[in-house]
């Protein structure tokens, strides 16, 4: 009561009693001033306070803002020594033409009341409006994330009569320094590269003027625009390096004995299951858009190295198995007949076939028969001696298949690095300087 008592005091103070007069004669005229019936010029400019929140998967980012709007409105022309000046009274408000301006691009707003409500009026003899209020908003922006996370994003706020078309009302920005931030603004994702002040095309809508018709109208409008780029640190340190470094694990497998087959299994399982993991993780905080995304290509690299590395082991493995079954061979055969020569095996295996009771022949075409035909193709039949025995012939060939899968190893543990890095090259130049 005691504040109310002091605010009227204020307002009593500061409005001479013609200038009170022009406000309570305007009670309940709502209509927009015009001026020789052209449109009514607003002028408006914006302080962004800050910019907080911004949330990628909605799309959406906070910001509080200022908003000075300035327009003329003869009805309140006065003769008093001083401006009128009315300081949170809304009632007085309310007897006033206000410009019917929002934020088009807004989930949603609301007026600051703490502790006071956020505005204030002054008029000065000439009819000069000036208006301005804060207000915290949900900004929409729609982002484009081809490039995240090395993305740049152009967000805006648009500004827009609800009511009023272009023929009735324009929204102008003001003449110096229309745009302005609050330099201590720092975003922990995004760093702003600057703001500039913008006029959008005036916006066609319909609106309806009967229950079945609707007509359309152009409307002036405004936008800040708001250029940002997205800080690489958070990712690198979130979502590079550890993934880079799974691909890395995954070449242990390499150095491992080629023999060890739980042991390599075990880690190139875990790698994939690791990095498929860490992948759905990545994927969580973003939005759910149908074009693949730079970290997309990344991943996909990522889970491609690890699934090779897999492919490596099975492909040394299957080796180290035909080598094992030749071991097996030449050492029954040794143990059976030392003295068979190869070339008649070769030849005519049916003699072997009468004479060793089909033991041979049949384990034979286990190996070269079995629908496993890469061993043939990979390694022609050596040269053998007449004298040379069987199980000599099928020891080379079991030594022959074990040098091949070490190769295979040492091939890869050269290989798989040097393609990551290329990859790495093209990967950060493509982005980067783009």
């Amino acid at each position: 009561m005691h504040l109310r008592v002091v605010l009227l005091l204020t307002l009593l103070c500061s409005v001479s009693a013609t200038g009170m007069a022009k406000l309570q004669t305007l009670q309940g005229e709502k209509t927009i001033p015009r001026v020789n019936g052209n449109p009514l010029d607003v002028h408006l400019g914006v302080y962004i306070e800050s910019i907080s929140n911004f949330r990628t998967q909605e799309m959406v980012f906070d910001v509080d803002v200022y908003m000075y709007t300035s327009w003329r409105d003869s009805r309140l022309r006065h003769n008093a020594t001083e401006d009128i000046v009315l300081i949170n009274d809304k009632q007085t408000r309310a007897m006033m033409w206000l410009p019917d301006l929002y934020f088009a691009n807004a989930r949603s707003c609301h007026f600051q009341e703490v502790t006071v409500p956020n505005f204030n009026i002054f008029v000065d003899r000439d009819g000069v409006v000036s208006y301005s209020l804060r207000a915290t908003c949900a900004i929409s922006c729609s982002l484009d994330l081809v490039h995240y996370p090395m993305d740049r994003q152009h967000c805006f706020i648009r500004v827009i009569s609800y009511a009023h078309t272009s023929e009735q009302l324009r929204v102008r920005w003001f003449s110096e320094a229309p745009l302005r931030m609050n330099q201590q603004i720092e975003l922990p994702e995004f760093a702003i590269e600057k703001i500039r002040p913008d006029y959008c095309r005036n916006g066609i809508y319909r609106y309806a003027i009967t229950e079945k018709s609707f007509r359309t109208g152009n409307f002036s409008c405004l936008k800040a625009s708001l250029f940002l780029e997205r800080a690489l640190g958070y990712n690198l340190v979130q979502s590079y390096i550890p993934t880079g470094l799974i691909v890395a694990i995954s070449w242990v497998s390499f150095f491992i004995d080629r023999r060890a087959v739980p042991a390599r299994v075990t880690l190139s399982f875990t790698t994939l299951v690791s990095l498929t993991t860490l992948g759905n993780g990545l994927r969580y905080d973003l939005p759910q858009v149908s074009y693949a995304k730079a970290i997309d290509l990344w991943y996909g690299a990522c889970l491609l190295f690890v699934f090779m590395s897999l492919i490596e082991f099975a492909a040394v493995n299957s080796y180290m198995r035909k080598c094992e079954k030749f071991s097996v061979i030449a050492t029954r055969q040794h143990a059976r007949r030392p003295a068979l020569h190869t070339r008649s095996i070769i030849r005519d295996p049916s003699i072997l076939s009468q004479s060793d009771s089909g033991t041979f022949p049949h384990e034979q075409d286990e190996l070269l028969d079995s629908g496993d035909k890469l061993f043939p193709r990979w390694f022609p039949h050596p040269p053998i001696h007449e004298e040379a025995p069987a199980s000599e012939y099928f020891m080379r060939l079991s030594v022959e298949c074990s040098h091949f899968a070490l190769r295979i190893d040492k091939i890869s543990r050269v290989a798989f690095p040097v393609s990551f890095l290329v990859f790495n090259v093209m990967y950060w130049s493509y982005y980067k300087l783009k």
